[in-house]
């Protein structure tokens, strides 16, 4: 008889692997909004958790999905992407950052970010290598470095620094070991915060004076509201140490869709497509021709729908206020990243899933729970309107005052 329980990476556990439950923020939220809906049926769930766009794609980008699905030729396999998807992105960062990019050697496409992020360490670290990351944040690159025998240091974001990290804390670690790689995230999630061109400059001077890689998780870059959106690669020098990686998901509601590309220097594009080329096959071209027209012939759509996420921002984060709560208003992304109050309605919390907790059960808000940087909740405005919920925004607005501000406790158990 085999015995499983002894064939299990460590990485993911090793012979304590399914014996010892680890409990995901994620599961966490899906448990309590089902118990919810059980114990309530009748109460609208105001869902701010899941930060993914509520909305179809626009309808140009599914014609042009239907149209290339119909194209016998697109049926072959990928590989590392299609010319006309790199000529497009090509465009699209002259467009964003004025960078000129060359589409055969700095550009190549993805399966969405999420499996750049993963890919990515494949092709720069080894066992034993540090990476700096900044905490909170997306967890999948440092994930896969600890994976490969890595190890990651955490740059924490503090909101008196605008949650960007203390450069001041990246040298002193620099100076004690070397490091591969950074891992940079602005527009932020879960903070939203954004970057200024001068904070890139810093790190690119660093990154040639220790010798590292940084990568930049700009899924956000089209949800840019206080600054004109800013990258590494805008710095001289930049683009020799840093890859850049970008998604359609939310910018344009195609995050099914699994698409995004990789930029950066030909070097470093040329690493990280073998790693890719070792992990996948690439995206279905049909996607890529979904894509193009995304890149090139949606920058109304772009403008429209950043414009919904900020006022979206500016009504919650009043009605947050109203409430004694103290938001703080984002440079970009469509998260609001709330402060967990130590006390508030005659309850205690003593760190941000006891809130989102409380959120849940007693007002049926749904939140993310982060505690890494000073316990926080983000909420997301990429709530449903138009459903048997919620007709209009507005119906939305009215019920998370009335529960937030005039009643003390909606569903008392």
């Amino acid at each position: 008889m085999v015995d499983v329980q002894k064939l299990y990476a460590a990485r993911i556990g090793g012979s304590q692997f399914g014996l010892v439950q680890k409990v995901f923020k994620f599961t966490l939220i899906e448990n309590a909004k089902r118990e919810f809906k059980e114990s309530n049926p009748a109460v609208k769930l105001i869902d701010m958790g899941v930060g993914e766009p509520e909305e179809r794609a626009p309808e140009n980008i599914i014609n042009a999905l239907h149209a290339a699905a119909l194209r016998k030729e697109n049926r072959i396999y990928p590989n590392n992407g299609v010319d006309s998807f790199k000529k497009s992105v090509a465009s699209y960062i002259k467009r964003l950052i004025d960078v000129p990019i060359d589409y055969s050697t700095e550009v190549v496409h993805c399966m969405g970010a999420k499996n750049a992020l993963a890919q990515i360490p494949l092709a720069f670290v080894n066992p034993g290598d540090t990476v700096v990351a900044t905490t909170p944040g997306y967890p999948v690159l440092p994930t896969m470095v600890e994976y490969l025998g890595g190890k990651v240091e955490r740059l924490p974001l503090w909101r008196k620094n605008n949650f960007l990290p203390e450069l001041s804390a990246l040298k002193g670690i620099l100076e004690k070991q070397p490091i591969k790689l950074l891992l940079l995230n602005y527009p932020n999630n879960p903070c939203g915060a954004t970057a200024s061109i001068e904070f890139y400059k810093e790190c690119v001077e660093l990154a040639h004076k220790y010798n590292f890689l940084i990568v930049q998780d700009a899924a956000y870059a089209d949800h840019s509201f206080n600054r004109r959106f800013a990258s590494p690669l805008q710095v001289d020098g930049g683009k020799e140490c840093s890859l850049e990686v970008y998604s359609l998901s939310k910018s344009y509601n195609m995050q099914g869709f699994r698409l995004g590309f990789v930029i950066g220097g030909s070097k470093l594009v040329k690493a990280y497509a073998l790693a890719q080329d070792n992990t996948d096959n690439g995206q279905f071209i049909t996607i890529q021709m979904a894509g193009c027209e995304a890149l090139d012939n949606s920058a109304s759509f772009l403008a429209a729908n950043a414009e919904k996420y900020k006022s979206r921002l500016a009504r919650v984060s009043e009605i947050l206020k109203s409430a004694g709560l103290d938001p703080h208003m984002p440079g970009g992304t469509f998260y609001l990243y709330l402060p967990v109050p130590n006390k508030w309605r005659g309850e205690s919390f003593p760190n941000a899933q006891a809130f989102s907790d409380y959120l849940i059960k007693k007002l049926g808000i749904v939140s993310v729970p982060w505690d890494e940087a000073g316990p926080h909740v983000r909420l997301s405005m990429t709530f449903e309107i138009g459903t048997s919920d919620f007709n209009s925004e507005e119906d939305v607005y009215r019920e998370l005052k009335n529960r937030l501000v005039s009643v003390p406790i909606l569903f008392p158990e």
